[in-house]
């Protein structure tokens, strides 16, 4: 445990300050690459389910096996207010629930509580930066699904069991609904519990009753991705990439901090020699369940079915099982408050870099608070999709997607060309997706207003349209 002090007010402040923080992080303009176009899939879809005719004419809905789970689970929180909120409300959802979903593995396993603290700077996973808000939104069911997995095994009753391997059906099935990616992740993690248990057959057993719905759901689904893997076609082609497993995560963040990888990563290397110094007297579940997610993390391709950065998913859940592998009471008081002083400036770093990426977007809000005209309204970044000349992630891909996602109509480039979408185009009816400054006349066609992020002129494909309103680096045109 931390000293006295500080443990007591950890005890009373985590989650309500927790709570506060990720809010904060979700305000106005998040950074988070897919985020908007997320929220123009919410908002469109609720255009459907109210019968836009203009909407209704480019696209459709519809419930995917495997995906997409909170762009259906908020609806209606997008139908009172719009598909950015909502967006971000769900955002928010898997923030708060990270922390509770490692807290309830913790107490299943027997482990103190306290070191959810040290796992908050992973609830900034790579799937919060890229906004892949199905894979974020699954994270703490996997999590919740392994602690109801250890409570199933370790219920004295058989009412207990039964509740604990109900509680595991309706996760895995929230898993897999919300991304195949997170319930193959679950499955992995059950499996390694289950061999980890003195009663293996009796496990396993427990593990097949648990998981059943959820697989036989998905099946054929998995089946049509085996198939793509084979012959991806159109689609992404599959690829293993052995250097990113190495140093992706690295090269990738950059002015998020220096601690958004070094941190996480300095924290479970700790409990990892603690952990091992004293495996023998420590329970063997918690090295299962790290030792499977670590070897599924070396064992998953970059790229997979037409899915991108499938690795890297995993590294969040082997970070947040690592943490479990010793009872922090083993560890030095000096080094457990350094640890918790890494956390927290790992956070500040993370605050810092939200409020850096909220001034270089600075406009975009006011801009989409007007709705867009009649017909398509599209988007475009002058300078790239890199933010700054230390940037790697493409944070300027979707950003003019938040006017779809606050506002409606038809809007593009929100990924409505995937099978798997909720929301895709009826046939026959596509718009153009990205759009640059070197785009064909024939490209901008289509639209009657545009988002332009970026100074400088014009490129000449926009001649025909006239500026109407300017914040910021932002700039609407519509055409006369």
């Amino acid at each position: 445990m931390p000293p006295a002090p500080l443990a007591s007010w950890l005890r009373r402040a985590w989650l309500p300050a927790w709570a506060a923080f990720a809010a904060w992080c979700v305000s106005g303009i998040p950074p988070a690459v897919d985020l908007p176009a997320h929220a123009a899939q919410m908002q469109t879809l609720a255009e459907l389910v109210r019968g836009a005719p203009d909407v209704s004419r480019v696209y459709e809905a519809g419930f995917p096996v495997g995906y997409g789970l909170p762009v259906w689970l908020f609806l209606p929180l997008t139908l009172l207010t719009n598909g950015a909120v909502a967006a971000r409300a769900a955002v928010w959802t898997a923030l708060v629930l990270f922390p509770l979903g490692h807290l309830a593995l913790a107490r299943a396993l027997g482990r103190t509580g306290w070191t959810v603290v040290l796992a908050l700077p992973l609830a900034f996973h790579l799937s919060y930066w890229y906004g892949f808000l199905p894979s974020f939104f699954a994270v703490p069911f996997v999590l919740l699904g392994f602690a109801a997995y250890v409570r199933a095994l370790d219920a004295p009753t058989r009412a207990g069991r039964g509740r604990a391997l109900a509680a595991l059906a309706l996760l895995a099935l929230g898993a897999m609904l919300s991304h195949l990616v997170a319930f193959g992740m679950l499955g992995v993690g059950v499996v390694a519990l289950a061999l980890a248990s003195p009663l293996r057959g009796e496990a396993l057993r427990r593990a097949a009753l648990g998981l059943a719905p959820a697989t036989l759901l998905c099946a054929t689904r998995v089946l049509a991705l085996v198939g793509r893997a084979a012959a991806p076609g159109s689609h992404l082609p599959s690829s293993y990439d052995a250097a990113s497993h190495v140093n992706f995560l690295f090269r990738a963040y950059r002015p998020e901090g220096l601690l958004a990888v070094a941190g996480p990563l300095l924290v479970t290397a700790v409990f990892v020699v603690a952990g091992w110094v004293h495996r023998r007297q420590e329970p063997r579940r918690p090295w299962a369940l790290f030792l499977a997610l670590t070897a599924l993390y070396v064992a998953t391709p970059k790229a997979l079915s037409g899915a991108w950065l499938i690795h890297v998913r995993v590294a969040v859940l082997a970070g947040a099982a690592a943490l479990l592998l010793v009872d922090p009471a083993r560890l030095a008081r000096p080094l457990r408050v350094l640890l918790v002083g890494i956390v927290l400036l790992s956070l500040v770093e993370t605050a810092r870099f939200h409020v850096r990426f909220a001034r270089e977007v600075e406009g975009l809000e006011a801009l989409t608070a007007a709705p867009p005209p009649a017909g398509a309204h599209g988007y475009l970044s002058l300078p790239g999709l890199r933010l700054g000349e230390k940037g790697r992630l493409t944070y300027l891909e979707h950003l003019g997607q938040w006017w779809t996602g606050r506002q409606g109509g038809v809007g593009h480039h929100f990924f409505a060309d995937a099978d798997h979408q909720p929301v895709r185009f009826r046939e026959g009816q596509e718009l153009p997706a990205r759009l640059d400054a070197t785009a064909p006349p024939e490209d901008f066609a289509p639209f009657s207003a545009l988002l332009v992020y970026g100074e400088g002129p014009l490129p000449a494909a926009l001649s025909g349209f006239r500026e109407t309103a300017r914040a910021g680096r932002w700039r609407r045109l519509d055409r006369p």
